[in-house]
């Protein structure tokens, strides 16, 4: 069994604190129906279903949970008649399926001249003036 590592990457678990604070806090605020709007019903399920992505990459086990928890969310979507979210297909399935990829086409460049070349007829020295310039 992995085990999960006891030290997050920067700015991880000041993340995770701070949207478990506001979890507590959006608990509190809202303990009765009449408290919910669509738009605010909306906004809480997106923020599930971003943290249910993220929490997916944390380890195997939990991207198997969080896929069932999406489905979830999906299915609370349409009960309760909310437009279907942008993470619907769970978490990142299309990057797990095998892809037919055609090898690269090179590049093909023109051969670069080498050498002097047939035209080659030599250094041209004016009368009057040296090989060294002078």
């Amino acid at each position: 069994m992995d085990l999960l590592p006891t030290t997050a990457a920067p700015g991880v678990a000041e993340r995770a604190e701070a949207l478990a604070d506001a979890a507590c806090e959006l608990h509190d605020a809202a303990s009765t129906p009449a408290s919910w709007s669509a738009a605010a019903v909306e906004d809480a399920v997106e923020a599930m279903e971003t943290t249910a992505l993220a929490l997916a990459a944390a380890h195997p086990d939990a991207a198997a949970a969080m896929l069932i928890i999406g489905q979830q969310l999906a299915q609370l979507r349409e009960r309760l008649g909310l437009p279907p979210g942008e993470h619907t297909a769970g978490p990142d399935e299309d990057e797990h399926q095998e892809q037919a990829v055609a090898p690269p086409t090179p590049i093909r460049r023109p051969r670069q001249r080498r050498g002097l070349g047939p035209g080659y007829q030599g250094l041209r020295i004016p009368p009057g003036r040296t090989a060294t310039g002078r």
